[in-house]
């Protein structure tokens, strides 16, 4: 003997359905009745004399965007050690931006000069003076 399913019942409703038009009869409609084409891309074409544009250039280097981006977060993650370090509580964003920004003018921008007080990994000289 089979076993006959049955269909389970479904609140799954359809959508109001709408016939689109279809391209030969929107150029028909544009043509005739002389609109403006509204919709499609915006277009990115440039006068020859300003050149390629570094926004639309898929060429363009981005390399130094995204070292001044990893930059300021290695900052930001040196400020909060050094804030741990000392004692300081920063909790808010804002501040915490602040006092990085703050410490990269006094110190001339060189986050490399900074010393966090962490040996050094590398086997080079600074290794053999420790």
């Amino acid at each position: 003997m089979y076993r006959k399913n049955i269909m389970a019942a479904s609140n799954l409703t359809s959508c109001d359905v709408v016939e689109g038009e279809t391209i030969e009869m929107k150029i028909e409609r544009i043509v005739s009745n002389k609109e403006p084409i509204k919709d499609g891309a915006p277009e990115i074409f440039t006068e020859r004399a300003q050149g390629v544009v570094a926004a639309y250039n898929i060429r363009t280097d981005r390399w130094e965007l995204a070292t001044d981006a990893m930059d300021a977060v290695q900052r930001s993650i040196q400020a909060k050690r050094d804030a741990k370090a000392k004692g300081i509580d920063v909790s808010k964003k804002d501040a915490k931006l602040e006092k990085v920004e703050d410490s990269a003018k006094t110190q001339g921008g060189d986050s490399a000069a900074q010393d966090s007080g962490a040996k050094s990994i590398q086997g080079g000289n600074d290794a053999k003076a420790e």
